[in-house]
């Protein structure tokens, strides 16, 4: 298990049906092993071998396996369980792989079970083909320990024989009638996998990427529907469970896609397949309120978000502020530090991934492989880094894990053998991404990984404050690594190494220091390592699986896998095979992220001609507004961040986890989302769009940028200009936010020209909205709003604590202002409750 352990629960035996009347060696088939523990009861058949899983609360059949039976030559064995030793045609080049199996391989079927037993917290048993046995198999049921609520791990794990020489392993159940299947980490087409074969497996996206999996034309370029840098064989079930995979191998997941070769087998099927000897799937079954949907689906994910394991540590503050990128050396960096704050533009974060070096070259700005700071183009680096300290902001810079044949640390690493190796012990060299030799840090070996920490460590005592940590994914399946082990089954765990490496450079003696990096690639068990992620390298246009419309499936995937904190490049970065991002599309991506967690942008490989924020006044004014409101929003982040901490609930979700029963839209729509738990958001990813069809959840549904409600229950179609994000809140919502005219969220002590939001004593902007939650009373962070009648006149006055306030019209609402802690009352219904510990707020009841 990656993460959390869980705890064994006591099993009871209600069914283990005695042979009455039959002799000693009679040729009877026993009757099923039935065991209900910790809410769930599982049943075991012998012959055919079948297994399933029940939820004792509401009855719901979560996992029904199919029939044990021969599985022969089939590509898909659609039997409870199937083994096949195959040796796959696999070819490399710059990170992305062409996997090919063998096909012809037999797969050996579970046709029984044998020996069937209960244990002290499930079942056991042995796994029979062809009249003999070939593995072992068992279920056991925990609770995960850090569970938000009740529910258990029913977790299936059967293994092949060694003597079988196994490296594949299938198991196959039916799927629900109309289930939607979330997740899968970083999938850039779709957010319900349902009707799709998904491989798993970590390499390069690809650029401007096909629509199938099929390797065709320069594939080693092109990426493929399911190519992705952050595949996790987890996932969320519209039925109220979740699943995972825990393996380190390729996995493939058929999520009721596969053809079906048996004309008696009328029913779809899940089949999960692990290309090692040994399968181990993990039902994350909730035990309490199965009979609403969305609470059911929220613990759901708090047990395999607890099982994979969270963040270990809490976000920087800062991560929610906006991040400017700056390149250029440094003049450059320090002129766009200061017209940021010129243009009252806030940001807490510039990045600067050319610190070790850069040039204009055939395919645009293309970066050093240096691993130390270039001081031709950074001769004041560490003056640099103080200048922008004292105006606010945290310095970032870039790191990766090549060794490049002309980088400053090639001969070194590779005299000490940090590298990785071919079987005859000689550096593994292949064509990187400055097309000329390079191999990797081999993040097996101990050594390497204390030189490598060393360096990076060098970075932070220049001034730095964390670093992009890229890439991770190009690891040679048929490497050879100094912990000896198989580099197919090492492959997928690199990049879980490698943020783990970054994850302890932040941790001194003292604790975590105030610095952080985001990765793009990632597996099972990077999670508790990650502090950011972001898309990778999306196409500068309006391309369906890699260009803008691409980042919110990933977010959503990425999201209800254990990775809250994400964020993507504003306006893309790739303009190879398509034109440099367009003064649109850097409008519609700026403000989409900022209703994201994580708003960055990037000048791009192209980064001459992209459109840049201070490209004329009008961009600049439209990145102030977004910057604004997306640093304005940073307590609610930090109320949801401390949510995806706990529980592990995403702060960007698929609008289904809030409104599970609005329709299977809910559960498919890859162009809408919620942020957090009350902002539904419908960004324009069409090119040339000025109006679009949002869907709405039943109720009424006000526009978070002010105006008349909205009917939900229905799709509405909604003005939006170029200027414009279509966002919504339902009626009777609460929304904390920081006062305008903060600049930054990084202490400034000595420069009182900058705003920092620890100068404001904890100071707030209540937004409330007419109505009344469904919840009755709408709560957030410890403030309450109790609601009040729709097209109710605006109130004339308003009590604090009983005593008058003042009330004030503004642009679409009416205020008032209160010292702090108590209760606002205002005429004609509505009471906002400030909790305990509030600074000064001024709270506004919106009056469309």
């Amino acid at each position: 298990m990656p993460g959390a352990a869980g705890r064994g629960i006591a099993a009871i035996v209600v069914g283990i049906g005695a042979l009455a009347g039959a002799a000693c060696g009679d040729n009877v088939t026993p009757p099923p092993v039935v065991v209900e523990t910790g809410g769930v009861r599982i049943t075991v058949t012998e012959a055919p071998a079948r297994i399933e899983v029940v939820r004792l609360a509401d009855g719901e059949v979560i996992f029904d396996g199919l029939p044990g039976g021969v599985a022969g030559t089939a590509d898909a064995p659609h039997v409870l369980a199937a083994f096949r030793a195959a040796t796959p045609d696999i070819e490399t080049q710059v990170g992305a792989f062409r996997i090919v199996d063998d096909k012809t391989a037999p797969w050996t079927g579970v046709e029984a079970l044998r020996g069937v037993h209960a244990t002290g917290g499930g079942v056991a048993f042995d796994l029979v083909g062809g009249g003999d046995v070939i593995g072992t198999g068992a279920i056991t049921v925990g609770a995960v320990a850090d569970a938000d609520g009740a529910g258990v791990d029913v977790a299936i794990t059967l293994a092949a024989a060694p003597a079988l020489g196994a490296n594949r392993a299938s198991i196959a159940y039916r799927c629900g009638a109309d289930e939607h299947l979330l997740g899968l980490g970083g999938q850039s087409f779709d957010v319900d996998h349902r009707g799709q074969t998904v491989p798993l497996w970590v390499e390069e996206d690809g650029i401007s990427k096909r629509p199938d999996d099929e390797y065709e034309g320069v594939w080693f370029l092109s990426g493929r529907r399911h190519s992705t840098h952050t595949p996790m064989p987890m996932m969320l079930s519209s039925r109220g469970f979740a699943a995972a995979v825990d393996t380190p191998a390729r996995a493939v997941f058929a999520l009721c896609s596969e053809a079906d070769a048996d004309a008696a087998l009328d029913h779809e099927v899940v089949r999960l397949e692990a290309w090692q000897g040994t399968i181990a799937l993990h039902l994350f079954v909730p035990t309490i309120d199965p009979d609403d949907h969305r609470v059911a689906l929220d613990h759901a994910l708090t047990l395999m978000t607890g099982w994979v394991g969270r963040p270990i540590d809490p976000p920087r503050p800062w991560v929610f502020a906006p991040w400017l990128d700056a390149i250029y050396g440094s003049a450059e960096v320090r002129r766009v530090a200061q017209a940021l704050r010129d243009a009252d533009v806030p940001a807490s974060v510039l990045w600067t991934e050319d610190w070790r070096g850069g040039n204009d070259e055939g395919t645009g700005y293309v970066l050093e492989e240096d691993w130390h700071v270039d001081r031709a183009l950074y001769p004041d680096f560490e003056a640099v880094a103080d200048d922008l300290h004292a105006a606010g902001y945290k310095f970032l810079v870039y790191f990766n894990t090549f060794l490049d044949e002309e980088a400053d640390v090639f001969a070194e690493a590779l005299a000490a053998d940090y590298e990785i190796h071919h079987a005859d012990g000689t550096p593994y060299l292949f064509t990187g991404v400055k097309f000329r030799d390079a191999t990797m840090l081999d993040l097996s070996n101990p050594d390497a990984v204390t030189w490598g920490k060393g360096i990076l460590d060098e970075a932070l005592a220049l001034g730095s404050d964390g670093w992009m940590a890229d890439f991770a994914e190009w690891l040679p399946h048929d490497a050879t690594l100094a912990s000896g082990e198989d580099a197919m089954l090492a492959h997928n765990r690199y990049p879980v190494a490698w943020a783990r490496l970054n994850h302890e450079v932040f941790h001194d003696a003292g604790g975590r220091i105030d610095a952080l990096a985001f990765v793009r690639s990632a597996w099972l068990g990077s999670q508790p390592y990650v502090d950011v992620v972001w898309a990778g390298d999306q196409q500068t246009d309006w391309s369906e699986g890699d260009g803008l419309p691409s980042v919110i499936p990933m977010g959503l995937g990425l999201g209800l896998t254990g990775f809250p904190y994400y964020g993507h490049d504003i306006a893309g970065y790739m303009s190879q095979l398509t034109e440099p991002s367009t003064k649109e599309l850097w409008f519609r991506w700026c403000a989409l992220g900022a209703l994201s967690p994580v708003m960055r942008t990037h000048h791009g490989r192209d980064a001459r001609n992209n459109w840049r924020w201070d490209a004329d006044a009008e961009t600049t004014a439209h990145l102030r507004r977004w910057a604004t409101l997306h640093t304005q929003l940073f307590p609610y982040f930090t109320w949801l961040a401390a949510r995806a901490q706990q529980a592990g609930t995403p702060l960007m979700r698929p609008v289904a986890l809030g409104y599970p029963d609005a329709g299977a839209w809910a559960w498919t729509s890859t162009d809408e989302y919620l942020l957090g738990d009350r902002i539904l958001v419908a960004p324009v990813i069409t090119e040339g769009a000025t109006t679009r069809a949002v869907e709405l959840p039943a109720g009424d549904w006000y526009p978070l940028a002010g105006g008349a409600a909205v009917a939900g229950g229905a799709a509405v179609t909604v003005d939006a200009p170029m200027t414009e994000l279509p966002a919504f809140v339902p009626a009777g919502s609460i929304l904390v936010l920081l006062p305008e005219g903060v600049d930054t969220l990084v202490p400034t002590p000595d420069d009182a020209t900058v705003v920092s939001d620890d100068e404001l004593d904890g100071a707030r902007v209540v937004v409330v909205w007419p109505g009344v939650s469904t919840t009755g009373t709408d709560t957030l962070d410890g403030y309450a709003w109790t609601g009040r009648a729709a097209g109710a006149a605006a109130p004339a006055t308003a009590t604090f604590d009983g005593a008058d306030v003042a009330v004030t019209a503004g642009a679409g609402y009416v205020a008032v202002a209160v010292p702090g802690p108590g209760v606002v009352v205002f005429d004609g219904g509505g009471t906002v409750t400030i909790p305990d510990g509030a600074g000064a707020v001024e709270v506004r009841l919106i009056q469309p």
